[in-house]
């Protein structure tokens, strides 16, 4: 008599143990810049470390990876068939979360507030994939390829009105300290959901995925990736407090940061990233850099509303000057 038992579709294994341990890995990462990030941010080290063009595809990589793994999560957490209470348990978890950041930057840092960030991106995608976790792969591909392509096809001065900041069809850069439009970061979401079902295809691969992680480091990753939203929510204040306190403590801590805080470099390579001329941005950006070195307190130690005021006060002095 066969007593093999088969194997249930409820029972189907939703979680893939690689996949928690690349999340810890992209949370590592995360911390990792947020923390060069935070020391810029308080003048302790050369301001534009994240504004580099290193620093931005890292940045990138970082949110491509999150996002990536949430469309293949997708996928796991609703095989065999879609789990409807499970999902708006998870919708309510991660869309609580990014309204909770976009409310307490708005009062920190209200010139700088995050209205559509890594967060928000995810809940809005993982609420417009469902229709495609039973969609024909081709169709998949397909919509993933017009949501990664958008923004080089569509991308018109109309959508540079703020209120459509978040779908990521604008020209003009929006000030926000985390921007992860719909366009194209929805096509990563799909991307990963993609992999998934494709990996589900291959038994070979799939036995692989589901494997159980050997050697300590390994496990505490997977175990760090799945608590990635609390990590998320809290690193920032905790890590930002430690340093305020700090300085509270010391007094101006620099490490090899200029006067500026490092704003002219991060000044002109964004200048000439939008289209201007390389005279003209390097006049304006070094003649408000110069400005802000001669302030006191070093503008590393004022706030986000301080120091968007003290450039204001620059760029007018720079414009009186005739370097704009």
């Amino acid at each position: 008599m066969n007593t093999t038992i088969p194997r249930q579709p409820q029972l189907e294994n939703r979680r893939w143990p690689v996949l928690d341990g690349a999340r810890g890995i992209a949370i590592i990462a995360m911390i990792l810049f947020h923390f060069t990030w935070d020391l810029g941010f308080f003048g302790i080290v050369d301001y534009d470390i994240s504004f580099a063009p290193e620093g931005r595809m890292l940045a990138h990589g970082i949110a491509g990876s999150f996002l990536f793994i949430v469309g293949m999560s997708l996928v796991l957490a609703n095989r065999p068939s879609f789990d409807a209470r499970a999902f708006l348990r998870r919708f309510r978890f991660v869309a609580g979360a990014a309204f909770l950041v976009s409310l307490g930057t708005f009062f920190a840092m209200p010139d700088d507030w995050i209205f559509f960030g890594v967060l928000h991106c995810i809940a809005l995608s993982s609420l417009l994939a469902i229709p495609l976790l039973r969609m024909p792969l081709g169709a998949v591909a397909l919509v993933a390829s017009c949501v990664l392509f958008a923004p080089f096809l569509v991308s018109h001065p109309f959508f540079d009105q703020p209120w459509l900041f978040w779908l990521g069809l604008n020209h003009v850069l929006p000030r926000t300290n985390d921007y992860v439009p719909f366009f194209p970061w929805f096509g990563v979401v799909l991307c990963g959901l993609l992999a998934a079902r494709l990996a589900l295809r291959n038994e070979d691969v799939s036995a692989w995925l589901e494997a159980p992680l050997s050697g300590w480091f390994s496990r505490r990753l997977a175990r760090l990736g799945r608590f990635s939203l609390p990590v998320y929510l809290l690193h920032q204040p905790l890590m930002m407090g430690l340093i305020w306190g700090l300085l509270s403590l010391t007094g101006p801590i620099h490490l090899f940061a200029p006067k500026d805080g490092g704003f002219t470099k991060a000044c002109t390579a964004s200048c000439i990233a939008s289209g201007r001329s390389d005279t003209q941005c390097n006049a304006s950006c070094a003649c408000v850099g110069e400005e802000l070195a001669q302030i006191h307190p070093p503008v590393g130690t004022l706030s986000s509303a301080e120091m968007s005021k003290r450039i204001d006060e620059a760029v007018a002095v720079c414009r009186s000057k005739g370097a704009f």
